[in-house]
């Protein structure tokens, strides 16, 4: 190997090491806004929805997709609302976390046949980290077996979050949806602003439409 190659090599390297360290704060950021757009909407945790899946001991094999080992780059937080989730007007909050919408936009395109690949995403100048909030309402009492999780979040590739309100007519409930760019939320005064603006706007829209 060259003393070029080397030092070529070395500069990588380095790159590396600062991606893996600037990767560490981003999602120790992401804990934190998601923890406290529950404690401020007032919903408890219950589950979390890996878009791709978890590593375990199989990825060592080279054909797993390394996205796999990277979960928090398409994540979605469950928070519950309510002590009996069967019961109407019980809420779920749904945080779903889009860190790259170049790689959104590149697995919608793959669809389940071959893993993305970031040399066909769009350029990351060109694209956006995004949270896309969700508030979804029981229209109605359910059997006791009913489990958010497994009757309701099986759809949120379906879901709007455009800032309005309506009923999803597979699921029979109420939703409400925005998305938020994560520069809106550089620090806490602007997250704590922005989700109140939120809060307001759900629960004007989704008392609106209960009452139809």
């Amino acid at each position: 190997m060259t003393e070029a190659n080397c030092n070529d090599l070395a500069a990588a390297l380095a790159d590396v090491r600062r991606a893996y360290r600037l990767l560490w704060g981003y999602q120790k950021r992401i804990l934190h806004i998601v923890a406290e757009i529950r404690e401020q909407l007032g919903f408890m945790p219950s589950l979390i929805e890996y878009q791709f899946d978890t590593p375990d001991q199989k990825i060592e094999d080279p054909r797993r997709w390394m996205w796999d080992a990277l979960p928090f780059s398409m994540i979605g937080f469950e928070a519950e609302q309510g002590e009996d989730r069967a019961q109407r007007g019980s809420r779920l909050l749904y945080i779903d976390v889009v860190s790259d919408t170049g790689l959104e936009q590149e697995a919608d395109r793959c669809g389940d046949k071959w893993e993305p690949k970031p040399d066909r995403f769009q350029p990351p100048e060109d694209c956006r980290s995004e949270l896309r909030l969700y508030i979804l309402q029981n229209s109605r009492k359910r059997d006791e077996n009913f489990n958010w999780h497994r009757d309701v979040v099986v759809e949120v590739g379906h879901w709007k979050a455009e800032g309005t309100a309506y009923k999803d007519e597979s699921t029979d409930v109420l939703i409400y949806g925005e998305t938020i760019d994560l520069i809106e939320l550089g620090n806490r005064a602007a997250l704590a602003a922005r989700i109140d603006r939120f809060h307001v706007s759900a629960q004007t829209l989704l008392k609106a439409l209960a009452r139809r």
